[in-house]
Formats: structure tokens, C-alpha cells, sequence
């Protein structure tokens, strides 16, 4: 427990917020510009959860209001079409030596592109801006194609959460990826 807290004030007090610059990017013929969120697409990253999660909104408003106006160093950056659609989101803290991936979704309109790598790879550059040691996740045991994702990209199974998703009493696989800092 108190690992944990000094973990936490570490975070507060020396953790560094990431200078995001959006930028625009090409992917599979396609361009995108990658940005931070901002309180105004809370209500499309709503509905993206809900096409990518089966109907399903594992965040509220709240919850994302909370996470991107949070003062614990974070990113939180989405991916949009040139039509302005939001294609995909990911969200990050840090705490301690580790960025934690808090959320993470591709709509499925634009899976197998290369998006959720393009993301991921974004965290990963912030954890290591801030020395973080580790990347952790958790992913639905049902979720497999996400979790080849992540084996893929050097994330290995550290445990399983027992009902960690709420809705469906599902369990977790706890997934974490050693990173090489400096």
C-alpha cells in the first residue's frame, strides 16, 4: 500500500505532462490526423465504445472528463478520418514506473489497419518520456483478437482479474510490456 501511494505522489509531483503535437498521418493510403481529446468528443467516443463493445459503454461522460482533466500526468489522443470521424481513441496514466492503458478502441470500420498499433506506439513514446519502466493493460478474456495484438507489440499475460469487467462479471487478463528507458 505504501509502494503504491509514493508511487502516486512520485507521479504527481516529478511526472511530466507530454507536449502532444497533433499530426497529420498516413496509414494504409489513408491520411488521419492523430490529436489529443477534448471535452467536445466525449459524446463520438461514446458511441465509438458502443460499436467496438457490442452495445455496450464501459466509460460514462464523467469517466472521461475525469481521466482527461486529471492532474496525474496522462495522454489521452484520438485518431480522426478527413471526414472528421473519430476512428479510434487510446488513454493513458502514469502512476509510478508504469503507464497504465486505460482505455483503448478501433471502430470497427477501421480495424486491421494498423490504428491500434499507431496508438499504442504513441503511449509507449510518452511512458518513456516520463521513465517509466512498464505499459500495462487489461484486456476481456474473450478479446482475442486484441490480445494477439498485444503479445504482438511485446506485451506478455501477467495474471488474470478475476470479474473485472462489472457488466458481465467477465475476468481480465492483466497484460505488461518491459520497456527499455534510457
Amino acid at each position: 500500500m505504501l509502494k503504491k501511494f509514493s508511487g502516486l505522489v512520485k507521479t504527481i509531483l516529478y511526472g511530466k505532462q507530454y507536449p502532444f503535437s497533433a499530426k497529420y498521418i498516413s496509414l494504409s493510403d489513408e491520411e488521419y490526423l492523430l490529436r489529443k481529446i477534448i471535452d467536445q468528443d466525449i459524446k463520438e467516443l461514446i458511441a465509438l465504445e458502443r460499436d467496438v463493445y457490442f452495445g455496450e459503454t464501459p466509460w460514462t461522460k464523467s469517466a472521461f472528463l475525469s481521466e482527461i482533466h486529471s492532474p496525474i500526468p496522462h495522454l489521452y489522443i484520438c485518431i480522426v478520418t478527413k471526414k472528421e470521424e473519430i476512428a479510434g481513441f487510446i488513454g493513458s496514466r502514469l502512476i509510478g514506473n508504469d503507464t497504465h492503458i486505460t482505455n483503448i478502441a478501433v471502430g470497427t470500420n477501421f480495424q486491421n489497419r494498423g490504428i491500434g498499433k499507431l496508438l499504442i506506439d504513441e503511449v509507449e513514446k510518452f511512458a518513456i518520456m516520463n521513465d517509466c519502466e512498464t505499459l500495462s493493460l487489461e484486456v476481456r478474456l474473450s478479446n482475442t483478437d486484441a490480445q494477439r495484438l498485444y503479445r504482438r507489440l511485446g506485451f506478455s499475460a501477467r495474471n488474470i482479474r478475476k470479474n473485472y469487467y462489472t457488466e458481465n462479471n467477465e475476468d481480465a487478463l492483466d497484460m505488461i510490456k518491459r520497456l527499455e528507458v534510457g
